[in-house]
């Protein structure tokens, strides 16, 4: 749906590029500045776990974000990083994509909303996860409701992704390639977006867990929402998800350890 080196090139106004050499001091945690890698990577790790005492670890490399969930949600950085390489940082300001954000159409600040709660775990609530009366009651037309019994597919592994979905009654589980659940979604919550947004197949299967009511939205209406906003929000909504698809990686690395 979208090519994110145009998303990129759309918003050159709000960043300038920074190269950053590899013996080079540099603080990623900058309350008034967020990074976009342009070329090179570094290593992303979190806490220690109470348990094993291992610091799950992930290679955060071109075109990631880092910062961008922490400022529009008010937070200090999740994630310590480490330089790799020479980087070059595409750099932003953090006061105007906060500002940007909170001025964006309610189908993009669902989408953000979404992803941020999933980036930092937490637990449902309507205040995150409730797709909202407005834009249902201005949107009805095109929003479409299947029904998809227990252990039926949603979608699978390597289908072409050309829809995304809210749960509005039921239960979701989210399969790996391995046929091993790693989330369990629930009413209000969406899947499926980032597949379709960055135009590529599924990465997972989807399967109902119990009988499900979904809300089901199309590429092409999904394109017309986000192209209500402004070339940072919309490279907001799918850098946030390749943030989430990091975290979720960070994640299985630390069950599996």
């Amino acid at each position: 749906m979208f090519s994110f080196s145009k998303l990129v090139e759309d918003a050159s106004d709000y960043f300038e590029l920074v190269e950053v050499g590899l013996n080079v001091d540099f603080e990623f945690e900058q309350k008034d500045k967020v990074f976009l890698i342009s070329d090179g990577s570094v290593l992303a790790y979190g806490e220690k776990d109470p348990q094993t005492g291992i610091k799950a670890t992930q290679t955060f490399a071109k075109d990631d974000p880092i910062g961008f969930a922490e400022a529009i949600a008010g937070r200090g950085m999740q994630l310590q990083f480490r330089k790799l390489t020479d980087l070059s940082l595409r750099v932003f300001q953090a006061a105007e994509l906060k500002k940007q954000v909170n001025e964006a159409n309610i189908f993009s600040q669902t989408i953000i909303k979404y992803s941020l709660s999933r980036i930092f775990d937490q637990k449902r609530s309507a205040k995150y996860f409730s797709f909202e009366d407005e834009f249902i009651g201005k949107n009805y037309d095109f929003l479409k409701r299947i029904r998809v019994p227990r252990e039926e597919d949603v979608f699978r592994l390597n289908e072409a992704a050309t829809k995304m979905f809210f749960i509005e009654k039921g239960s979701i589980g989210i399969f790996s390639r391995g046929n091993r659940q790693i989330a369990e979604l629930g009413v209000g919550e969406c899947f499926g977006e980032s597949a379709m947004l960055n135009d590529r197949t599924r990465r997972y299967t989807a399967v109902a867990n119990k009988d499900s009511s979904l809300l089901l939205i199309e590429d092409d209406k999904v394109e017309k929402e986000l192209a209500k906003d402004t070339p940072l929000v919309r490279l907001s909504v799918v850098v946030l998800l390749k943030r989430l698809e990091l975290m979720n990686r960070l994640r299985m690395v630390k069950e599996r350890g």
